[in-house]
Order: C-alpha cells, then sequence, then structure tokens
C-alpha cells in the first residue's frame, strides 16, 4: 500500500481534518494505489478521478473513476471496495449468456454494470459519494491542483456548511516520508533509469551526434516499460548549462554531462553525470574534484533530522576548500510520485505562506525521505560537470536507493 495511513491521520487530527480527497493523477494513485491511462494521457481536470480517504478508519474509502479508465481498473486494481463509475452508458454490449470468466473480467463488469452506483457526471459521482459518507458539516482537504473549478463550484452549493479546504500541500507534507511500497516502486524506477543512462554512455563516441547518442536512452526506458520526462544532453561549450541534446557531434576533448528523469508504475527516478571524450582540459579535472568533496560532505551529515540547509552547506563549504566558488542555490531535491516534493530542494531556508505547512522550507527531514542529490557546474566557453545519486534517509544515516555505480568522470 503506497498510502502512510498512520503519518496521515497523525497530520489530519493536526489540522483538524476529517476527510482526504485526492484529485490529481499523482495524489489519487497514492491514496488508492490506481492510476489510469486517461488523467496520465488527457489531464486531471479534462478526466475527473477522485480517491476519498477519511479520518476515521471505520468510514470507507472511495474511488470515482471515468468510464474509460474501468478497464484499466480491473487490470490494475485498488485496495478501495467502494468504486465507482459515471457518465453515459459504453459501448459494451452484454450478450444473454454473458458470464465473467476471470477475476478481471469480474472486476470490469462489477464497475461497468453497476447503474445503481453511476451518476450523470464527476461532479454528480463525488457529492454523492460524499453524502453518503456522512461528511456533511465536516472539514475536507481537497487537492485543488488536479480539480476543475466547476467541480468545485458544485461542491461548495452542495455542502454549504462544510469546510472546503485547498490541501494539495497537505498530501505533499503527507507523502514526504515514503511507504515500503513507495520505495520499492521508486528502487525499480531507478533501476530501469540507471540501465538506461549506462546504456546510452556506452555510446558516447567522437563523430556521433548527441540526438544519436540520446536515442539508446529513451529506447532503454521504452522496453522497461517507462516513460522519460526529461534527458538533458550536452557537449563541449554546451555543456556549460542544461541543454537538450542537439545535432552536435562529439568532438576530442569535449566535455560533456546529462541529467536525466523517468517514471515507472507512476514514481519518478533521476540520475546525472559527466564524461570527456579523451584527456579533459585542467578546468574539468578541478571541477569534478571539487563536486567529488562536496559529495563526500553532504553524504557525510545526511541522516533522519537533518535540514536541507546543512546539507548545502556541507557541500558548498567543502567545494569551496576544493577551489569553487558554487553558485548554484541548491544541491537536489525531494522526489516520489512528482520529480520535487516538498521540501522542493535541498538549499537555503525559502519561505513559504501556507495553512498545512511550516514557515519554511528548512524542516527536518524524516526518515523515508527520498533524496536525488546533485551538483552541477559550468565554465561558459568551456563545459562543466555532474553528479547526482538518489539516496533514501533513515534513522542512523542514509541509503542509496539502489545500487548505484560510483559517478566518474567517465572516458570515451
Amino acid at each position: 500500500m503506497l498510502f502512510n495511513r498512520e503519518r496521515a491521520t497523525r497530520l489530519m487530527e493536526e489540522f483538524r481534518i476529517d476527510a482526504l480527497l485526492a484529485t490529481a493523477q499523482h495524489n489519487v494513485l497514492y491514496l488508492s494505489d490506481f492510476i489510469g491511462w486517461t488523467q496520465q494521457t488527457y489531464g486531471d481536470q479534462i478526466t475527473q478521478t477522485f480517491a476519498l480517504v477519511c479520518r476515521d478508519e471505520n468510514i470507507p474509502a472511495g474511488l470515482i473513476v471515468s468510464r474509460q479508465d474501468e478497464t484499466y481498473l480491473a487490470a490494475r486494481g485498488t485496495w478501495i471496495e467502494d468504486v465507482r463509475g459515471y457518465g453515459g452508458k459504453g459501448a459494451l454490449e452484454l450478450g444473454p449468456n454473458a458470464e465473467p470468466l476471470d477475476d478481471e473480467e469480474r472486476k470490469f463488469l462489477l464497475v461497468a454494470e453497476n447503474e445503481a452506483l453511476r451518476e450523470s457526471s464527476a461532479p454528480a459521482s463525488l457529492v454523492r459519494l460524499i453524502r453518503e459518507r456522512g461528511l456533511e458539516n465536516t472539514r475536507i482537504g481537497i487537492d485543488q491542483e488536479g480539480m476543475h473549478p466547476h467541480t468545485r463550484s458544485v461542491l461548495t452549493e452542495a455542502f454549504p456548511n462544510s469546510e472546503i479546504l485547498e490541501a494539495s500541500s497537505l498530501f505533499r507534507l503527507i507523502r514526504l516520508a515514503k511507504t515500503p511500497d513507495e520505495l520499492e516502486r521508486m528502487r525499480r524506477a531507478t533501476e530501469l533509469n540507471e540501465r538506461a543512462i549506462q546504456a546510452f554512455q556506452k555510446e558516447v563516441t567522437e563523430g556521433l551526434t548527441e540526438v544519436e547518442v540520446a536515442s539508446h536512452y529513451y529506447k532503454t526506458i521504452g522496453e522497461g516499460g517507462g516513460r522519460w520526462y526529461w534527458f538533458h544532453l550536452a557537449s563541449g561549450r554546451r555543456a556549460s548549462a542544461i541543454f537538450p541534446p542537439s545535432e552536435k557531434k562529439f568532438e576530442k576533448g569535449d566535455s560533456w554531462k546529462f541529467d536525466a528523469g523517468s517514471r515507472l508504475a507512476g514514481y519518478c527516478a533521476d540520475g546525472g553525470g559527466c564524461g570527456v571524450v579523451g584527456d579533459p582540459s585542467p578546468e574539468i579535472v578541478r571541477d569534478w574534484k571539487a563536486i567529488e568533496k562536496g559529495l563526500e560532505a553532504g553524504f557525510s551529515v545526511m541522516q533522519a533530522g537533518v535540514k536541507g540547509s546543512k546539507i548545502f552547506e556541507a557541500a558548498i563549504g567543502a567545494m569551496q576548500i576544493a577551489g569553487i566558488d558554487y553558485n548554484g542555490m541548491f544541491v537536489g531535491h525531494t522526489m516520489g510520485a512528482e520529480g520535487r516534493e516538498f521540501p522542493w530542494t535541498i538549499g537555503r531556508p525559502v519561505s513559504v505562506d501556507d495553512p498545512f505547512l511550516p514557515e519554511s522550507t528548512d524542516i527536518p527531514l524524516p526518515a523515508g525521505a527520498v533524496l536525488s542529490f546533485e551538483i552541477p557546474t559550468g565554465i561558459f566557453g568551456v563545459g562543466g560537470c555532474h553528479a547526482e545519486y538518489t539516496v533514501v534517509l533513515t534513522e542512523n544515516g542514509f541509503e542509496h536507493l539502489v545500487d548505484h555505480p560510483v559517478r566518474t568522470l567517465y572516458r570515451s
């Protein structure tokens, strides 16, 4: 189960929230273990999907899906027992002797043909579910980022005595500490991302273009059932910053760096590194040695309870001693069902104005928080370096999420 019920209940009690309503795909996945293809394809507000969980565990959770996602629900499943669809009758035709032959068909018909629970629209289905759960006159935290404005208006009109609070940030606060099932998904995603990284690195050769080399990353992610979300790859002078792959050819003496992000089973992976075609310049050697010192110092302070600013200060302090006056604003970010999750970056404190969040992003990070720890450098007109690792904080330190290859200044 992806949902951290214990942490959610504690925070819901703290903020006096009676129910949480997920609308964006990452939060629907988190609460229900389900994500449909239409929400991923057409967007949260076009294909409305809702997952409802109450603070009182005796009140059953509910899941509302569109007609198009009923087959995926039957195939992928959910821990939520009360699942209902909405919308008009589909094109499915049942013969007189139609009987489900397996569990998938049974689950499909249970939702697709259950007209007793089907409403004409997503808002109507949501209003009915909330009423059936007895949530009038309560405080409901909604994930407003995925809710259509019309649906929000319908809720406000239907429940004038309820407090409907914008609580997307509360979802992120709950999700900061990962459950074992979340960590397992992230391990699988990271393992695939690392295979794709190794696949493209082997192809970096003088005379090939960045685009030709990048194709091996895309192919490996696709073959593993994942989706790539960003792939920055730049060589030579372009490697001083983040650029997409281009038709530029790798040349002798070029430094190159990359940052590669993908998603598998709804969870993110991120990795970065660098290399050189032939022999590196003195500036690149200097930067790489400074990055190694920064990584070592940052890792040395990582454990549950550490603040992002402490990791940042340790890393940049070590780099300054090594001769680099680091100008970056952060040295990584949190990660999970979203590419960046609260407190978003590992860096200097940033003020926050939100009823569910602390006054600053500089909070003690809990055990189970997943960090993408990275340090990039860039010298305009020369190139740059980069290294990035994914780790999970523990009570006594940290663990690499997977058996990472040691990042080096890759030679090709």
